[in-house]
């Protein structure tokens, strides 16, 4: 028989796991977790959900590759194949009415080897808000016929994705993301993107700075924004479950893993990076009286300042002129 089995790669993601795991125990058969050194109490929350399979991940590195595989590879060891892969983080919620759709129905009886498409619309600042996206959606769920994964290091796609596999876009399912109800962690995440685009050399500076822009105006994201729908949280907040609470934190993990990169590479790696408005002294101290193991052993300072608010500006420059030369060469097609 069919299960539908969740892939999940956590690190300290106790500020939402609750609410994640009681949506996901409601709709899945099994959720495949991947913990990856989780330090905040995720690792004390996985017990309360029977349907919940916890994997250690103890590589110390970001390695989306290998969480990926670790997941899949142990969903067909102990499912087998023919079964639906849904692949989605902590912060990806299943909206409430989407059980309830034709889509579900769908989704159910499409064949193995098939590609799932879903919408996530994301949250802004909070649940009242969302932001829509019309591309197509994100490939997050597989029906499985074991086909091979090629995964990258970092933005990887979660599922395999064969070349002449089916896709249906299953347009009434939804998963809401949470990122941007937390604009300060998402921040914190963006520093850490940066760098590891840059020591995996996976973006060049101009599109690190373009798309790690500490300045980033998120209120013109996507195709457009609107209220969320009651729908999505209804069905869920009927069972008790929490739809809209998040709590903040002074920092995040992010920020700690940061730390271990000006560790290991030193600071004139990231000169020209766009992770030097926080600071990070101050950050390096409290951590220092926290006895942090990865704590740089000299003060992060920002490498020549003026000369890294030239080039800044510089590339900027060079971006807006790429963009407008682009969208000229659209308006001609």
């Amino acid at each position: 028989m069919t299960k539908i089995i969740v892939l999940t790669p956590v690190k300290n993601e106790a500020w939402i796991l609750d609410r994640f795991l009681q949506v996901c125990s409601a709709f899945a058969d099994h959720i495949i977790i991947a913990d990856q050194n989780s330090t905040d109490g995720s690792l004390e929350i996985y017990p309360k959900y029977p349907k919940v399979t916890l994997i250690l991940n103890n590589n110390p590195q970001y390695d989306e590759a290998e969480r990926q595989l670790l997941l899949l590879n142990t969903a067909r060891t102990k499912f087998g194949i023919n079964n639906i892969l849904i692949a989605i983080d902590a912060d990806e919620i299943l909206a409430a009415d989407a059980m309830l759709s034709k889509d579900w129905t769908r989704m159910l009886s499409a064949s193995p080897g098939t590609v799932l498409y879903f919408e996530k619309p994301t949250f802004y600042k909070n649940t009242s808000l969302v932001i829509r996206y019309f591309s197509g959606g994100w490939p997050l769920g597989y029906v499985d016929d074991g086909a091979e994964h090629k995964p990258s290091v970092i933005h990887s796609t979660r599922i395999p994705t064969p070349l002449h596999a089916n896709k249906i876009y299953l347009e009434d399912i939804k998963f809401l993301h949470y990122a941007l109800i937390r604009l300060d962690a998402q921040a914190s995440k963006q520093r850490m993107y940066s760098m590891l685009e840059n020591i995996n050399q996976t973006k060049s500076l101009r599109l690190r700075l373009r798309h790690y822009n500490s300045n980033m105006d998120f209120s013109k994201e996507g195709s457009r924004h609107e209220a969320s729908n009651h729908a999505w949280f209804k069905n869920w907040e009927e069972q008790g479950i929490d739809m809209h609470e998040v709590n903040h934190s002074e920092h995040y993990w992010y920020d700690y893993e940061c730390l271990k990169l000006f560790e290991r590479y030193g600071t004139f790696r990231f000169m020209f990076d766009d992770v030097w408005k926080f600071d990070w002294e101050n950050f390096q101290m409290q951590t220092d009286e926290q006895s942090y193991v990865c704590v740089p052993k000299t003060l992060i300072k920002p490498p020549y300042p003026l000369l890294r608010e030239v080039v800044s500006k510089c590339f900027h420059i060079i971006d807006k002129c790429v963009l407008k030369l682009q969208t000229t060469k659209q308006g001609f097609k």
